[in-house]
């Protein structure tokens, strides 16, 4: 029933990112700084991204890997995983307390929530909606431990998310987000890494767009 993620990843886009200036604690920064990015990234209603995903099962090591293409709205996640030869692999899709996963096959699986329907059919705890803010750089409750990138833009200064510590799905996350580029006036992270005990998420972003 993993289909969904059995394409093992090539190495070289996992590679370490180029180098960026140290990430700054928070005491270190500014809270106008902060709560300027995060204004931006709520007025993101809605976003697309592509990229390639790599999932790491610590517990078992292996690894998976897949190009995803990643739709969020206020009411809306969907995601697509594909192969460039094999196309379509799965497609997930949670809208109005339904969430439902459609396979290579095109057997469904349902339940009440994208975390549920991954726990209970695939045996994958991943808080889903959670890690759909963290891949934007939104501040979540609960995080601590919270370093930051400073940019400037039109005379502002900004506090990019860059490290925290969170506990989601009973297990303690520890994040990096890199490669913060301009996307139509907001910086997106393009490099977002996920680590627990259990798990492993890799993200390198291709596109983003609004």
């Amino acid at each position: 029933m993993k289909r969904l993620l059995l394409v093992v990843l090539t190495s070289g886009w996992l590679a370490a990112c180029s180098t960026v200036p140290e990430p700054v604690t928070h005491s270190e920064v500014d809270d106008r700084a902060i709560a300027a990015q995060q204004q931006r990234l709520e007025q993101r209603e809605q976003w697309r991204l592509k990229g390639q995903m790599a999932l790491f099962d610590l517990r078992e090591d292996n690894r998976h890997g897949v190009y995803v293409d990643w739709f969020s709205s206020a009411s809306t996640l969907s995601m697509r995983f594909s192969h460039p030869l094999r196309g379509t692999l799965a497609r997930l899709h949670q809208q109005d307390g339904l969430a439902v996963l459609t396979d290579e096959d095109g057997r469904e699986f349902r339940a009440e929530s994208a975390e549920q329907l991954l726990l209970e059919y695939f045996q994958m705890d991943l808080p889903i909606t959670v890690i759909n803010s963290i891949v934007m750089g939104k501040q979540l409750p609960g995080m601590i431990d919270t370093h930051y990138q400073l940019r400037q833009h039109e005379q502002q200064q900004l506090a990019l998310l860059s490290d925290f510590v969170m506990i989601a799905a009973d297990q303690l996350w520890r994040a990096q987000l890199r490669d913060y580029t301009m996307v139509d006036g907001t910086f997106m992270p393009h490099s977002i890494d996920l680590t627990t005990d259990a798990w492993r998420l890799k993200l390198k972003v291709s596109t983003w767009s609004f």
